[in-house]
């Protein structure tokens, strides 16, 4: 496939993505993001090298690509040229979760730092920047965070779950 020839270890399927444009995001071990476009056959479209870290997570939105690293960065990238369009050092240790709510464009991360934060992804529909705003964090004390999700479409509301732990705890926006 990509990379050294390693196998799928992340993928995504975006909404809504229309003719010639992405629709999979794929990350290997050492950090290379392919992007493809689905269909009879698919189409490898934009090749983002790696720069030193593993991508655990990867997520497509509007033709944005959300990459958590290993070294608790948070990349986005423009999917159909690869360009890096925003970097947020958002934790200070793995980060193993990422979602994405696809009606209200809020992006999720979980890390080993015990943090989850929620993010507000945008586009600036007079230059066609993507933005990125921090909206909320929760700190689960003692826990390593290793998954993370939203628990509707808005974004409203989140469960996350880390090592170690024999429950999901879920979080509410009131």
């Amino acid at each position: 496939m990509h990379g050294r020839g390693v196998g799928c270890r992340r993928d995504v399927v975006g909404p809504g993505a229309g003719a010639g444009a992405a629709d999979l995001v794929t990350a290997d071990d050492v950090g290379t993001l392919c992007v493809w476009r689905a269909g009879e056959a698919f189409a490898l479209l934009t090749r983002i090298p790696a720069f030193g870290c593993t991508c655990s997570s990867v997520k497509l939105w509007k033709g944005v690509i959300a990459a958590g690293y290993g070294n608790g960065q948070i990349r986005l990238y423009e999917a159909a040229t690869g360009v890096l369009r925003a970097q947020v050092h958002a934790h200070a240790r793995w980060i193993y979760a990422l979602d994405l709510a696809p009606l209200s464009g809020k992006l999720l991360s979980g890390a080993e730092d015990s943090f989850v934060h929620v993010w507000q992804l945008g586009l600036d529909p007079d230059t066609g920047d993507v933005e990125i705003e921090h909206c909320h964090s929760e700190c689960v004390t003692d826990t390593q965070i290793c998954g993370a999700r939203f628990c509707d479409p808005e974004g409203s509301s989140f469960a996350v779950t880390g090592y170690d732990l024999s429950e999901i705890i879920r979080y509410a926006q009131v």
